[in-house]
């Protein structure tokens, strides 16, 4: 059994809400509330609808939609060259070579790749050279790998000095934390909480709160996202981006590193909104 699902099984006994598991993992759980009973499934909520949920999950989407309301790293998409002809239509760039040629065009190395769907910091590349950017677009089309992904992203590459998981349920503010890699080792993954020694800080800090929240409101004032993670960064001039969204954000990290308190209080006012929206 996850950590969210153990955190959502303490707040729905807090709250005197009953539930019951329907899987021998734990990870598929129902949650009966005024009669009607909602599903908890590993990380995913009911409270985001399913277009919601594909507009996190696409990044491409995610930012041709805000890119004009909050900042974030500047992004190109390409379609796989070597897709089904039905697709032929869709395709700029028709070789690798020419999306090679478009990326070094518009970007300076180095250069942040990265497939358009998944999380945890798989198939993400920062390629400082032309064979390290071919050598990361080929991976992400490399349909024999367990990280394919028809859609490839290139990105400008921030400086980055602090970054932050931020969490929001209809469009407030619930808390935030800091991945912290101070003495930590790069393992492969870019992403810093999957470094080793990485670990995870809440935050408390007032001013810094207050930055963080006035940073994301335009995003939440063009469309409310009524659950989700915002991966936030710093960069070393202190300017806020928005580097991706999460619907069905995980908290592992946080709860290892004290936060299970949050975790649980998160849950009782999502399980209490569900019963407000019930009645």
């Amino acid at each position: 059994m996850n950590r969210n699902i153990r955190m959502i099984r303490e707040a729905c006994e807090a709250e005197g809400f009953r539930y019951k598991s329907h899987h021998a993992t734990g990870n598929l759980l129902s949650v009966e509330i005024s009669g009607s009973h909602y599903i908890f499934v590993n990380w995913t909520t009911p409270l985001n609808p399913q277009s919601i949920m594909q507009l996190c999950q696409d990044k491409d989407y995610f930012y041709t939609f805000y890119k004009d309301v909050i900042k974030m790293p500047a992004t190109l998409s390409f379609l796989n060259p070597y897709s089904d002809k039905q697709y032929e239509v869709y395709l700029e760039e028709k070789t690798v070579c020419e999306i090679i040629e478009t990326i070094e065009h518009n970007y300076a190395y180095p250069i942040i790749l990265k497939k358009n769907r998944g999380s945890w910091g798989k198939n993400v590349f920062k390629a400082h050279s032309r064979i390290e950017l071919e050598k990361g677009v080929l991976e992400i089309f490399n349909a024999n790998s367990a990280g394919f992904d028809y859609v490839c992203l290139a990105q400008e590459c921030i400086d980055i000095d602090k970054e932050y998981r931020v969490i929001f349920l209809d469009g407030n503010y619930q808390f935030a934390y800091s991945k912290i890699i101070d003495n930590a080792r790069f393992s492969s993954n870019l992403s810093p909480l999957h470094w080793d020694g990485a670990k995870a800080e809440m935050i408390y800090n007032e001013e810094l709160i207050d930055s963080i929240k006035a940073f994301c409101a335009p995003l939440f004032n063009k469309l409310t996202i009524p659950f989700c993670g915002l991966d936030i960064a710093v960069d070393k001039l202190g300017g806020f981006w928005l580097i991706e969204a999460n619907a069905s954000p995980g908290f592992e990290h946080i709860i290892e590193y004290g936060g299970q308190h949050e975790v649980i209080w998160l849950y009782r006012k999502m399980l209490k909104a569900l019963a407000e929206h019930a009645d």
